[in-house]
């Protein structure tokens, strides 16, 4: 996106000195890195895959939580539509109710076959009738209809508990039932609860403990195909729930162990993505916090973090120099394995660090 400041001339043709004075102290900073940031393309290899008119992509819930989790987990994706190519990425996933055409399940079909990943939640992967799933052999499981516990709990098993509470977790939002075929592995199980949500006639129904665990999966894994029984972007929009995000990160991590970024130290509310011109690579690294003020979100100034390390994939290749940018000032750096690391001692509000061949 080109930056773009609007604005209009007072009828008589002033000129409003102090807005053109800050117009050229955005342009002045933007101008000191031009350099990095002319035709650089972003870096992915995860896509959430969302085949939905732009209407919808500006309004679902599931789409904005899963692309809030996304980047709170530091990943590397691309929002693609039908109209996109998705053989360039390794992981496919596809938030909450997203049902599949014929065109959707030949395109994943092949991505399966390909021996890359597909994570889905919910009612996705489900037929256009809602029937079944589409792919219902890549998947391993059987559809059974939707699950009728109002609040859902759920309880995980060794594979992707790491982090996670030993409790019942609750999902906070509605799913289904599924059955397993043969070969899937039921990695979490779902929890019944005493009662459901409702109204009796004379009270509120508001006090729904879980009771007992059951056998009807809340997560499964066949082959490389992973599905949630439940809507859990949705539960993430609604209840910010830390867990549920720690358990979804805790199964793409399995998966995609190589990601194109690793970071430690870097708090949630942190941004951090990576662009490519010939010959380097550039991070970027924003620390900012959005406020609402009444009606109205602002960001008046960046937060410092620091010691804040980044481990960027190096493909094979070595970077001979590291650096900040447009400073210039060069940056220690250890390859291990294949990423090169380095820390950042201190940022506020954004850094751009390059990596160089």
């Amino acid at each position: 996106m080109r930056p773009n400041i609007g604005g209009h001339f007072h009828p008589r043709g002033d000129l409003e000195t102090p807005v053109l004075n800050r117009i050229e102290k955005i342009y002045t900073d933007l101008q000191d890195k031009e350099e990095w940031y002319n035709r650089a393309r972003p870096v992915t290899d995860i896509a959430i895959v969302y085949p939905k008119t732009i209407q919808h992509i500006r309004n679902d819930v599931e789409l904005r939580s899963a692309v809030r989790m996304l980047c709170e987990l530091k990943q590397q994706f691309d929002v693609v539509t039908l109209s996109s190519d998705w053989s360039k990425y390794k992981v496919l996933i596809f938030p909450d109710n997203v049902i599949f055409t014929d065109e959707i399940a030949c395109r994943v079909k092949s991505h399966i076959d390909a021996g890359k990943t597909i994570i889905s939640t919910g009612f996705s992967g489900l037929d256009s009738q809602k029937t079944g799933f589409k792919l219902e052999k890549e998947w391993g499981i059987k559809f059974m209809g939707e699950n009728d516990f109002d609040p859902a709990y759920i309880t995980v098993g060794k594979r992707f508990d790491s982090g996670l509470p030993e409790m019942p977790l609750s999902l906070y939002s509605s799913g289904i039932d599924v059955q397993p075929l043969s070969d899937t592995k039921v990695e979490a199980n779902l929890i019944k609860p005493y009662q459901n949500r409702g109204w009796d006639g004379n009270y509120a129904i508001v006090y729904n403990p879980p009771q007992k665990k059951t056998e009807m999966p809340g997560l499964t894994v066949k082959g490389n195909v992973a599905h949630f029984s439940h809507q859990i972007f949705s539960g993430y929009y609604d209840k910010a729930s830390v867990e549920l995000r720690r358990l979804f990160s805790n199964v793409l991590n399995t998966f995609h162990d190589e990601p194109i970024l690793k970071t430690e130290n870097l708090p949630a509310f942190a941004r951090i993505f990576v662009t490519e011109q010939p010959n380097r690579k550039m991070v970027h690294l924003l620390s900012y916090i959005p406020e609402i003020r009444g009606k109205t979100p602002i960001i008046e100034e960046g937060i410092e973090i620091s010691d804040v390390k980044i481990m960027l994939r190096d493909e094979k290749k070595i970077f001979k120099k590291v650096y900040l940018a447009p400073e210039k000032k060069e940056l220690p750096v250890k390859n291990i394995n294949c990423y090169a690391e380095v820390t950042i001692s201190k940022s506020k509000g954004y850094s751009l660090i390059v990596f160089e061949y």
